[in-house]
């Protein structure tokens, strides 16, 4: 009782003058992720145990534990290795500027608004279009338009809750990587914005994710974030190219401000919008940061990326240089730090906090809540983030 009461206390909103804890050890690496020693011939699952042990009586383990075990199970998914080699065609996408990697979409103006007898009673529109994302590369286009074409077709789902408001903002949601669909928000994160939020909601559909997701695919966000890094950073691209053209459509339908959130992944896309005019009106990056040279390398979930690009001869060194190129993590934000606010986690073993304290630095400080616990647990502190965000959106 103790610990559960010495745990709840923590889990409050921590002023972004202070950002991750000072006062802990310095971080280590999890015992369960060291390299074996020959000389103690212990087994591997004492070692696991051993080390999750640790992390879990250590203060705020439990959040680097679920990742380091949710890294774990993601093995079970990532099956297949990548089978498209294209470092080749690389160049295309390096030391660019920002407008140069994301030029402006055109306007949508094949938009499908379908509102079913359910859809009314949970106040949901779904939305479809064509996305107009032009690749750069042309030996890409051929499985872009071809054996993808399934992605061709951006698809969003609007939810107006009845609440007696009407609200002049909208909340773009972006989604993390490996989303099944959309239903997992309508059922849980949205019902809860829905009630707190002064804003409508709308979820858009990452590319190669829910009814975007290629027939060949084995599951959902497969084909997104792989060692096939022109499809990789073509999803990205053309992410960005779909909540841009959704966020101009949104403003015609008489919105005063169109925000961007996401979780994760959806998080940096938000971050990357933030970069390129016009841009979105505020945005709210949850558990992201635009680092993707580290990320690579010391997240567990992308453990199969990481393989297949050494088996591409693509080493550590190669890899941060390729990246770094990218220039993600060299953005420079467009919206001023009032227009800004982020959520991290403290214990987050793929969003490292001292890189997202970098970056924050580097963007001259936006409001920030830091939560306890990792990537994974970010929905045990919904509350507090809620409340935050609530306050955030009334003050305009």
């Amino acid at each position: 009782m103790r610990a559960a009461n010495a745990l709840k206390a923590e889990d409050s909103v921590v002023d972004r003058r202070y950002g991750p804890r000072r006062d802990s050890a310095p971080r280590r690496t999890s015992p369960y992720l060291e390299p074996h020693r020959p000389k103690k011939r212990v087994s591997s699952i004492f070692v696991a145990r051993r080390g999750i042990a640790r992390s879990l009586n250590s203060e705020m383990g439990y959040g680097r534990s679920a990742d380091w075990v949710a890294g774990k199970l993601s093995r079970v998914l990532h099956l297949r290795k990548a089978s498209h080699n294209t470092l080749a065609d690389l160049g295309l996408y390096l030391d660019l500027s920002p407008e140069q990697l994301f030029p402006a979409p055109p306007a949508i103006e094949d938009m499908d608004v379908h509102r079913s007898l359910a859809g009314r009673l949970l106040c949901t529109t779904t939305l479809q279009w064509k996305s107009s994302h032009r690749v750069l590369s042309h030996s890409y286009r051929e499985r872009h338009e071809g054996p993808y074409k399934k992605n061709l077709t951006a698809w969003a789902r609007w939810v107006r809750p009845k609440n007696n408001r009407t609200p002049d903002q909208c909340l773009v949601y972006v989604h993390g990587w490996l989303e099944p669909g959309s239903w997992i928000e309508e059922t849980t994160l949205f019902r809860k914005w829905g009630k707190e939020l002064d804003a409508d909601l709308l979820h858009v559909a990452l590319p190669f994710h829910g009814k975007r997701c290629p027939p060949s695919a084995l599951f959902s966000g497969e084909f997104f974030w792989t060692a096939d890094l022109v499809r990789s950073i073509e999803g990205v691209r053309q992410a960005v190219c779909d909540v841009r053209a959704l966020m101009a459509w949104l403003r015609k339908q008489g919105y005063k401000r169109v925000g961007i959130t996401g979780i994760s992944l959806g998080g940096a896309i938000a971050m990357m919008l933030a970069c390129i005019e016009p841009s979105p009106d505020f945005i709210i990056p949850i558990i992201a940061h635009l680092e993707l040279e580290d990320a690579i390398e010391s997240a567990p979930i992308l453990w199969r990326m990481k393989s297949d690009l050494e088996r591409f001869g693509v080493h550590s060194a190669k890899r941060r240089e390729l990246f770094t190129r990218l220039g993600l993590s060299h953005f420079v934000p467009m919206l001023s730090p009032e227009k800004q606010l982020w959520i991290e986690a403290r214990e987050d073993l793929y969003i490292d906090a001292r890189l997202v304290e970098k970056q924050w630095n580097e963007w001259k400080q936006p409001q920030i809540l830091w939560i306890h616990g990792g990537h994974i647990t970010f929905p045990l502190h919904l509350d507090t983030i809620t409340k935050r965000i609530a306050s955030f959106l009334a003050a305009g």
